[in-house]
């Protein structure tokens, strides 16, 4: 009796253990759970916040930069204006720039600096169940600076003023936007050998290198463009001039070096700048700048050139570095599904097969000549094969029961055709959506840049240098902490 008394004691004890670490359990379950759900919220709100604050100090520097006749904002309404179109819920007032110097300076300071600070709430859903607020703030820095246009510290890739893909940097991009960039020997439109490599060398341009004379030498760079890559923004560059509008010829880097794109995949997620190349699709030969030959001569876009003839810089923040393998299209057939006609009429073919889950978006190209309606088994001459009219809004004739519009892709029917109305029909085509890059070109060496835009400026090193709406000074993000990325500009840590 006394054992038994014993071990019911014992049990007995235990059930407060047992619930003790049952609470214990559901503690981390909900740790876990704040961890995934609220922290992770507060991530992706960081994401956004350092792209709208980016955006707002940009925007800043701008306004500075530009006369008041070309931008009558003050440094801080343009940043607020930016950092509310690129944020939801971004707190703008009263005031966020943190520091600012020599705004509209003119040429007595033709250098500056702005830092911007934006606050932004997020709910909290599993925080409160812990004790915690049900709102959280995130909060992000940015600074821009400004100086005379026309020198950075590049990453030695070429970017054809030409040929930009779907980057449309002539058309002033929103920053943020994302697009990408060809790089290959087929980057333009002709045939050419050239892979966009460039020499930043600049301790002999008599013979080679960066601002090099015309018809320089242009001996090969070696390691060159792999060191400077891997050593991004390389110290032993620095920042390089361009003579805009004057031509700033620049040696190409001979050949194809896989490791120079295998060290571009380590900077994925930094903001890079890339020369802008000057060319001519058919240059008539009396040209004073753009791409040249070794004997001086004009070359067109799309042919090899010896020395580019480099206008600018563009920035972009680099996203993936993708070969044509990784960056196909992908197709397929939709199809056959069933609609009732002429009730479906006109049957939209892009919200059909989203429908049908052929594809989530619309995709690039549907094939006409794939577009078919047909009658469902059974139905003989009562029901005769539905007759495809020519292409078109309308197919209003006696032999035709539908047709397709390519230009708002849809099909559409003719009650007066001889196929019964009012009854179901198979309906199918086939697709193609870009890949990620769009349509790869031939060459398997080829990259895509996939890119979000930040800034161009096309400009000179001198103040008088370039269009006075745009480049009497460039601007650009740095990082205080980091004083490399803001030189020659000492910027205070806000």
């Amino acid at each position: 009796m006394r054992i038994l008394t014993s071990r019911f004691a014992r049990a007995k004890g235990e059930e407060g253990a047992t619930a003790v670490i049952v609470v214990l359990c559901i503690i981390a379950m909900f740790g876990m759970i704040v961890l995934v759900m609220d922290v992770g919220g507060l991530l992706l709100r960081r994401r956004s916040m350092v792209n709208g604050a980016d955006a707002a100090a940009l925007a800043a520097a701008k306004s500075c930069v530009l006369a008041a006749s070309a931008d009558p904002r003050t440094p801080e309404q343009a940043a607020d204006e930016w950092a509310a179109d690129n944020v939801n819920g971004v707190n703008t007032g009263p005031t966020n720039i943190l520091q600012i110097a020599n705004c509209d300076g003119g040429t007595s300071a033709p250098s500056g600096y702005v830092s911007v600070r934006y606050q932004a709430p997020q709910d909290l859903f599993f925080a409160p169940v812990l004790g915690y607020p049900d709102t959280g703030t995130v909060t992000t820095d940015a600074t821009a600076i400004w100086g005379p246009p026309g020198a950075a510290n590049p990453i030695p890739i070429v970017i054809y003023s030409s040929s930009f893909n779907n980057c449309q940097l002539d058309t002033d991009p929103t920053p943020g936007s994302r697009c990408y960039v060809w790089e290959d020997n087929g980057n333009t439109t002709g045939a050419q050998s050239a892979f966009g490599l460039l020499d930043l060398r600049t301790d002999d341009p008599s013979r080679y290198g960066w601002d090099s004379v015309p018809g320089a030498q242009c001996s090969d760079t070696g390691s060159g463009p792999n060191d400077w890559i891997g050593d991004y923004p390389s110290s032993d560059i620095g920042n390089l001039p361009s003579n805009y509008p004057a031509p700033t010829y620049v040696c190409r880097s001979n050949g194809f070096q896989q490791s120079a794109w295998s060290l571009l995949e380590q900077l994925e997620g930094q903001i890079l700048f890339f020369p802008v190349n000057r060319c001519y699709d058919t240059p008539v030969g009396n040209e004073t700048d753009g791409q040249i030959s070794s004997s001086v001569q004009p070359v067109a876009c799309g042919a090899t050139p010896h020395q580019y003839d480099i206008i600018g810089f563009v920035a972009f923040r680099l996203i993936d570095v993708l070969r044509p393998q990784q960056a196909q299209p992908t197709s397929g057939n939709c199809g056959p599904f069933t609609r009732a006609f002429p009730a479906s009429s006109p049957l939209n073919l892009d919200t059909a097969g989203i429908t049908q889950g052929c594809f989530t978006s619309a995709p690039q190209v549907i094939d006409p000549t794939s577009v078919s309606v047909t009658r469902i088994s059974g139905g003989g001459p009562s029901n005769p094969q539905p007759v495809r009219g020519p292409d078109g809004p309308t197919c209003v004739g006696a032999p035709n029961d539908y047709c397709y519009d390519p230009t708002t892709r849809s099909v559409v029917w003719n009650i007066g055709g001889p196929a019964q109305d009012n009854q179901n029909y198979n309906v199918s085509f086939s697709w193609i959506a870009d890949g990620p890059c769009g349509i790869p070109p031939g060459n398997n060496s080829s990259h895509c840049l996939v890119v979000d835009y930040v800034d161009i400026q096309i400009g000179g090193s001198g103040p008088t240098n370039g269009p006075s709406n745009s480049n009497i000074r460039a601007y650009k993000l740095c990082e205080p902490t980091s004083a490399s990325t803001c030189a020659p500009i000492n910027v205070p840590v806000p």
